[in-house]
């Protein structure tokens, strides 16, 4: 039986899929590089509609030999992390990968700021940097380190990565 109009529209394009997970690794092998020998903690801001790629960020991670796991709901106000309560109710939540110390001679924790931009762009060019994202960013730190946009229709492009997780920094 032919699948009718309305069930191919249901049908993800594997285009964008592609291009997502291509974005993820990227993220995820500069992450990766840059907290070799440190614990790993990653705050996720992005629209209630995208929390599913937490979940494949923390799998790119661990195969990348990050052990992580994704905090439940929000991070504890009480660290300073969290979003404001009119921002909650906008439907955006902050999402924490954790990873524990690779080893005990580990000298602290890499903490990265991930922004993700979804629906109307914010600028008339449909362009976004990271000092141009009108939605909150991530908990610990206030601008981000990546800016993912979700709002190009053929899929996320990265719009912002910070120079310190450049593979050029990590030599």
């Amino acid at each position: 039986m032919e699948p009718s109009l309305s069930e191919w529209r249901d049908v993800p394009d594997l285009s964008v899929v592609a291009r997502e997970r291509t974005a993820l690794a990227t993220i995820a092998d500069a992450i990766a590089a840059a907290s070799i020998g440190k614990g790993l903690r990653v705050a996720v801001s992005c629209p209630n509609t995208h929390r599913a790629l937490v979940d494949h960020l923390a799998q790119a991670l661990h195969a990348r030999g990050r052990i992580c796991r994704c905090l439940p709901g929000e991070p504890d106000l009480d660290d300073g992390g969290g979003l404001l309560p009119e921002q909650h109710e906008e439907g955006w939540t902050v999402v924490v990968i954790v990873s524990g110390l690779a080893m005990e001679t580990d000298r602290g924790v890499r903490h990265v700021n991930i922004s993700v931009t979804a629906g109307i762009p914010t600028q008339d060019s449909g362009d976004v940097s990271h000092q141009g994202t009108s939605k909150p960013t991530s908990s610990t730190v206030g601008e981000p380190d990546i800016v993912l946009d979700y709002r190009d229709p053929h899929g996320p492009l990265i719009r912002y990565m910070a120079s310190h997780l450049s593979p050029d920094s990590q030599r």
